[in-house]
């Protein structure tokens, strides 16, 4: 790619992120968009990658804005249960809008949630409170900034907290969702990134996933936020440094046992959910990168440890190499090309999400596959400079690029805050 491209890209990501950034942190798409406010869940993978491309500039603007990001989702943390919102103690939001959201809230079929004070604040998410312990903790490890996290600590033990206490419903050491039954207010349905309805289902027959859901990429992110905060209050607090780390293997046991697909000649997967009956959800989705891409490392220097016992690590990183996964000239698929559900123009089955195919791409780099990890940016920044944008998500389909636009319309946000990261951080990668 050339130099004159690479500056374009550049300035079109980071003028993209300096246009998302608003009083609260970071708004998911821009403003006039659908998803013009803001999510835990984007602001929290937003800031990592910002994290990791401050590493390469050392522009302090980046250190700020995730400051900001960490500091409101602080205050907008759950303080009580209700059931209608989803909001739990210690819970980090999923969706803030206080004001413009009419389309959910008197639209919605059924209407979702509104606060007393007119807000409305969704905390339909299985990842978010333990993508904050990770970026907390990556930006005290990054910036030095030990003032500004303990003025943060209440809210962290807080999240520890709702991971200990309420983050796996069912008691089969994994970290799930459930939509409560007794609900009467609307949400999300689906609670991990891949939030569509229909991104749940068994590739096998039509039967419907039982609650809770249990999705993989949680796991990773659980598992570092442990590994994480039990480091971290080694020295202040051995008791909770203790439990934190027992928790960590523990679920690292109940991974392994859990998620490992054996596939035809001593092949290996990772079922993309277990579903409330230990049924596994076996279809092959990029989010199985995510485990990667979600490592511990106790130094500057050691060898990282993921979620996955290390002798399946190289088996994960050939399949998300493999044809039906990866494009070359585009990225990771959603979905792979022969599930019963595939479908290249669709939100999360067979479409491709930059964001995502980053994240797959840091994995496989922090494991040494650094070969295939420049593949992988390669192919990403062909799309986005056939888009010229950091869009929310692209379609790739026989050989060519095209605009996603969904069967009731919704087309994709022309730009969204953690695909600008995303571009941002893979630029900084460009030798």
């Amino acid at each position: 790619m050339g130099e004159r491209t690479v500056k374009k890209l550049w300035d079109v990501g980071h003028t993209s992120i300096r246009e998302l950034e608003s009083p609260r942190g970071i708004l998911a798409s821009g403003k006039e968009e659908i998803y013009g406010c803001l999510f835990g869940r984007d602001s929290l993978i937003t800031s990592l990658k910002l994290l990791d491309v401050y590493a390469r500039t050392s522009d302090a603007y980046y250190f700020a804005l995730v400051r900001k990001v960490l500091t409101n989702l602080a205050g907008l943390q759950g303080s009580n249960v209700n059931i209608e919102s989803g909001e739990e103690p210690g819970k980090i939001i999923h969706e803030f809008r206080p004001d413009n959201h009419e389309h959910l809230t008197a639209q919605g079929a059924p209407p979702w949630y509104v606060y007393p004070d007119g807000e409305m604040r969704n905390y339909d998410t299985a990842d978010a409170t333990p993508l904050f312990l990770m970026t907390a903790h990556a930006y005290v490890r990054a910036s030095g900034d030990r003032a500004f996290i303990e003025t943060l600590l209440p809210s962290i033990r807080a999240a520890l907290d709702w991971m200990r206490e309420r983050g796996d419903s069912n008691g089969d050491g994994l970290f799930d969702y459930r939509f409560h039954p007794e609900r009467l207010c609307g949400g999300l349905r689906t609670q991990s990134w891949m939030d569509s309805h229909d991104s749940v289902f068994f590739e096998e027959s039509d039967e419907a996933p039982l609650y809770p859901i249990a999705p993989v990429e949680v796991q990773a992110y659980a598992y570092v936020a442990y590994r994480a905060w039990a480091d971290f209050f080694l020295t202040r607090d051995a008791g909770l440094s203790n439990d934190l780390r027992a928790r960590a293997d523990s679920l690292k046991k109940a991974f392994n046992a859990a998620y490992i697909l054996e596939e035809k000649r001593g092949r290996r997967s990772l079922a993309f959910a277990i579903d409330g009956a230990g049924r596994q959800l076996v279809s092959p989705r990029s989010s199985m990168g995510h485990c990667l891409f979600a490592a511990w490392q106790s130094e500057r220097g050691a060898l990282p440890e993921s979620v996955l016992h290390v002798e399946y690590i190289p088996y994960i990183a050939r399949r998300l190499m493999a044809s039906d996964l990866y494009a070359s000239q585009a990225g990771i698929r959603t979905l792979g090309v022969r599930s019963r559900r595939y479908s290249a123009n669709s939100y999360h089955n067979g479409s491709i999400w930059p964001h995502d195919t980053m994240m797959c791409a840091e994995g496989l780099e922090k494991f040494g596959f650094r070969e295939e990890a420049k593949r992988m940016r390669r192919g990403l920044m062909r799309a986005y400079a056939h888009f010229n944008t950091p869009l929310e998500l692209f379609v790739y389909s026989g050989g060519k690029y095209q605009e996603y636009c969904g069967t009731n319309g919704q087309t994709a946000c022309r730009t969204q805050a953690w695909s600008a990261a995303s571009l941002l951080a893979a630029l900084s990668k460009e030798d």
